[in-house]
């Protein structure tokens, strides 16, 4: 059996009740990464942690992170239980729960999912928008892929440095014009936790750290891009 949890979008206080209690009672908790406020906390606690971090070191390009990571959970459980933990929700914007759970098919290994709010929750929260015409979310390692909508608001996660920064923007100046105003979320839900501003020119200008996340709201009509 595979457990995968979600650790929030911030620190142990925004998990859910039942994550945090399974969290407790596993043997160890494989994370994977150690950069987020909740590993943090139950290393804190003294729950026995074992991170991916070296994989990100050791690998060509995402996918294989991605690819790496979720065959050693796999490769993990052939021995017994294994508890995975990521960040936010684990259904929400985890490719490598996605790889898990296609593999986990295959192989007729179990999997349940153990979930808390998701860094969706925590960024609306931080900008105080009602949900209620539309929200796309998407991936900024995804943008070549999975196109925006400037019909609605869009939240792009994954901003984690200013290289990232500066092909999202180039790849929002196609749809935004130079000058759209866009928010900047930093560290949602925590007490660190800011929006800034910003016209879409000065995206790459920014200090950025793994817990960014981008909202651009629908567009004007009449406005164009690039």
């Amino acid at each position: 059996m595979i457990t995968i949890v979600g650790l929030g979008p911030s620190g142990c206080e925004n998990m859910s009740v039942g994550a945090r209690r399974l969290l407790r009672s596993a043997p160890t908790v494989l994370v994977r990464t150690l950069k987020h406020p909740a590993v943090s906390d139950i290393m804190q606690e003294g729950i026995p942690v074992s991170s991916f971090d070296h994989l990100y070191e050791s690998s060509n390009d995402f996918e294989e992170v991605y690819s790496r990571i979720a065959q050693a959970v796999l490769d993990q459980a052939k021995n017994g239980d294994v508890v995975y933990a990521v960040p936010g929700h684990p259904l929400v914007g985890e490719e490598t729960v996605r790889i898990i759970m296609e593999r986990a098919r295959v192989h007729d290994v179990p999997v349940q999912i153990m979930g808390s709010a998701s860094f969706i929750e925590a960024c609306v929260e931080a900008l105080v928008i009602p949900v209620t015409t539309g929200l796309k979310i998407v991936d900024a390692l995804s943008l070549e892929r999975v196109p925006l909508d400037p019909d609605v608001g869009n939240l792009v996660y994954q901003i984690y440095d200013r290289l990232v920064a500066s092909e999202v923007k180039l790849k929002l100046m196609q749809y935004y014009p130079d000058d759209q105003q866009v928010k900047l979320i930093k560290d949602a839900g925590t007490p660190e936790q800011s929006v800034t501003e910003i016209p879409l020119y000065e995206l790459d200008r920014q200090d950025i750290n793994h817990l960014t996340t981008l909202f651009v709201p629908p567009l004007e009509k009449g406005s164009l891009g690039g």
